[in-house]
Formats: structure tokens, C-alpha cells, sequence
């Protein structure tokens, strides 16, 4: 039987598939393999190790949250947008959530300080520009926000509250007023 050679892409897009519907723990050779149906092999010739792959898995995840996360929503700031985006990626694709945002790395460093938190820099000229703060007032804008909002998305991966999105937009909407209120 002749070898077929599957395209980097095509194992690429299979291992994707299978950690935003299953999670990453799922993305294994065999998964991948059975899901192409086809043997081990062409997926060690594309990728180096499943290490590799789950690397590349990871930065399109990442980059697909970062399309999610500034898409403007009508009749709201862009710093409420983020915020919403924030919850409804959680929502939407809670496998890619847990893997980018609640992954064991063997590191020891807090989010918002965190290599995948690029988008930080954006985001908080975002506030400090909407709300007319400092950047020591943003950046503590960001964080608080951004705890509370993790708080709800985590909720909402964990099946322990759903909250409607009129709800997390009520609760989004008096988290910043609070915190503005203390500039």
C-alpha cells in the first residue's frame, strides 16, 4: 500500500479540531492518526514531536482569542466589547479557554503578567485612551476587570453558574463604574 502524505496543515488543522472540541489532553498521535485515518507516521514526518504540535496548537488558539477578543460589539465601548468577547471566547470554546487561560505550563507566573497575555499592551491603551486614565489607572483597570471577568468565565467553563449575556453585561457595566469610581 503506497504512503500517503498528509499536508502539515491537514495534521495541523485535525490536532486543532480535536483540542477546541475535546481538549488539548485529547490531542495525542492516535487521536490525531484515527481522526485522518491514516497511521502515526505522516504526522512524525510533518512535526518533530507532539510537543511541536501542540506549540502550534497553541498559537492558533491564542490568535484566535485575539480575534475574538477586540471584535467590536454595537451599542457598547470597546472596553465593554473585550470584556464581553473575554466571556463569550470562555463560552464558546471552552477547550481552547481551559488549555490557554488554565494550563499547567511548570511556570509560576500570573496572567497578566504572562507571555500570552500580548494582547495587554492594547488592551489597556484601550482603556487608558476610553476612559481618559493614567497608565498606572489602566493598568489596574485591566487587572480588576480582568479578574472579575476570568471569575465569570470560569463559572461558565466549570457548569457551576450560566449566566445570560444581559446578565454579564449588567455585571460588566458596575465592575467598571465601581472601579472607575475610585480613580
Amino acid at each position: 500500500m503506497p504512503h500517503i502524505k498528509y499536508p502539515e496543515e491537514v495534521i495541523f488543522d485535525a490536532a486543532f479540531e480535536l483540542a477546541k472540541d475535546y481538549g488539548m489532553e485529547k490531542v495525542t498521535s492516535d487521536a490525531v492518526a484515527a481522526k485522518l485515518g491514516c497511521s502515526k507516521q505522516p504526522i512524525y514526518s510533518a512535526f518533530k514531536n507532539m510537543v511541536d504540535l501542540k506549540n502550534a496548537v497553541l498559537q492558533r488558539a491564542t490568535k484566535k482569542y485575539a480575534e475574538f477578543l477586540f471584535t467590536e460589539r454595537p451599542g457598547v465601548t470597546m472596553t465593554i466589547s473585550i470584556a464581553l468577547n473575554y466571556v463569550r471566547f470562555a463560552r464558546e470554546y471552552p477547550h481552547l479557554f481551559r488549555f490557554i487561560f488554565f494550563s499547567d505550563r511548570g511556570e509560576n507566573v500570573a496572567i497578566v503578567n504572562h507571555r500570552l497575555d500580548e494582547n495587554k499592551p492594547k488592551v489597556v491603551e484601550i482603556i487608558k485612551n476610553e476612559h481618559k486614565l493614567t497608565d498606572s489607572q489602566a493598568e489596574d483597570h485591566y487587572i480588576k476587570m480582568g479578574i472579575f471577568c476570568n471569575g465569570i468565565a470560569a463559572m461558565i467553563i466549570s457548569k457551576t453558574s450560566d449566566f445570560s449575556d444581559k446578565d454579564i453585561l449588567r455585571l460588566i457595566n458596575e465592575v467598571r463604574d465601581g472601579i472607575l469610581s475610585v480613580k
